[in-house]
């Protein structure tokens, strides 16, 4: 080889080129692998632990960031400065002056004739009325006038939110703002039924309902801390708090209304938005174990609607539970669970053509493709039954699902099959 005439020595920079798990080096290129793949498991396990509790502090001290309002939203404040809607702003809560105590009835599983639950014995079909007919009382005659005398009507008298569509004289219902601009009390009402024959079936939304809980904070959902309520939206974008099972100040109220109802003459209370909000798994979190075991918030459920029931029976009427059979067959109807149920009858909402897909019940595949109407009752309504248990089954079907050949054959079904009451709506 020829050398340099400078002497001096040329070195090449091959590092591009070098072989990093060389036999040489072999050992200590595979432990320095596995230590960086170490490092890295150790940072993602310590980001995965501390996500929960940075979760929970944002949640707590800012609420949700996002734009817009979702259908439920985690953001706390302190329940002693309630948002009241439609009334004054105060800084304090008022208690309500109806009473918190609740009586459970005993328990029953005996199937309960029809003439003792407060239904006509001879058939009858049962109609929902419109919100908009009791406006005042020429709307609600109007309404009334449309319908056979002997029917049954389903009168809404508190909706979805909470409002009343009568003149409460129940002082939450009135301090808090809920029977807004209401015309007609509930005795006109009960009048104009009885002028036109019809037999009342008074509905209650007990606890879809963001006004009494603004005007009294313990009557919805609390955190774990004691003080700070739950709503469903940032304050400043109309965020609300929601009525809450587990609080005895929302069974008195609801029982004070049942009380007020029945006392007007309506036999009947059809409870239905028995449920809970769409709380997010950060919601869960913050409100405790009360809302995330299952038993638990049924059992909440339940006593609510029993504590309606006892107040109805004291004054000589029933309360009914109200549920979608879809609902029930996707288990969000969390109250279903007829043993400790005291309601002696259950209004099922069913709309045979919502089963457009295949579902499973009880380990088998039903599939309601391409029946009859007769044939998809034939299905759906002994599975209905079942999910009653004892409770007396009233069927009600929503009337624009149907095409007028399906509703007669739906009718025809119902007589053939000796069922003596159904509804519309």
């Amino acid at each position: 080889m020829k050398k340099d005439p400078r002497r001096r020595k040329v070195y090449a920079y091959r590092g591009r080129q070098r072989n990093m798990f060389h036999t040489r080096h072999r050992f200590r290129s595979v432990l320095s692998v596995l230590l960086t793949i170490l490092i890295i498991l150790l940072l993602v396990a310590a980001g995965y632990f501390a996500a929960g509790p940075l979760s929970r502090l944002w949640h707590k001290w800012r609420g949700s960031e996002d734009s817009a309002p979702e259908p439920s939203r985690m953001v706390t404040e302190d329940s002693s400065l309630p948002e009241v809607t439609s009334v004054p702003q105060t800084t304090t809560a008022v208690p309500p002056d109806v009473s918190t105590e609740t009586t459970t009835a005993q328990f029953t599983t005996t199937a309960v004739p029809t003439a003792d639950i407060g239904l006509k014995s001879y058939t009858y079909v049962g109609y929902c009325l419109g919100e908009d007919a009791l406006k005042n009382t020429f709307a609600l005659d109007a309404a009334l006038a449309e319908l056979p005398a002997g029917s049954c009507v389903i009168v809404p008298l508190k909706c979805e939110g909470g409002a009343l569509l009568y003149r409460s004289e129940v002082q939450g219902a009135v301090a808090s703002g809920a029977t807004g601009d209401a015309a007609l009390t509930i005795a006109e009402i009960a009048e104009a039924l009885q002028a036109h024959q019809l037999s009342g079936i008074a509905q209650l939304a007990l606890l879809e309902d963001t006004y009494y809980p603004a005007y009294d904070p313990t009557a919805g959902f609390l955190l774990e801390d004691g003080f700070s309520r739950w709503l469903d939206n940032k304050p400043e974008k109309g965020g609300k708090p929601w009525m809450s099972p587990f609080s005895d100040s929302a069974i008195g109220y609801l029982q004070a209304l049942t009380g007020e109802i029945m006392q007007a003459g309506f036999p009947l209370i059809l409870c239905t938005d028995l449920e809970y909000p769409a709380f997010y798994n950060t919601d869960l979190e913050l409100l405790g174990n009360q809302v995330q075991n299952r038993q638990t918030r049924a059992e909440a459920l339940i006593q609510v609607l029993n504590s309606v029931n006892q107040t109805a029976s004291d004054q000589g009427g029933a309360a009914m539970y109200g549920f979608s059979l879809y609902d029930a067959l996707n288990r969000d109807a969390e109250a279903l669970q007829p043993v400790i149920l005291n309601t002696q009858s259950a209004v099922v909402y069913i709309d045979p053509n919502s089963f457009r897909d295949s579902f499973w019940y009880n380990n088998a595949n039903v599939n309601l493709s391409g029946l009859s109407m007769p044939e998809k009752l034939e299905v759906l309504m002994p599975i209905a039954q079942e999910l009653c248990g004892d409770m007396h089954l009233i069927p009600c079907f929503r009337e624009r699902s149907f095409r007028q050949q399906e509703q007669e054959q739906a009718e025809a079904w119902l007589h053939a099959n000796g069922y003596a009451q159904y509804m519309f709506r």
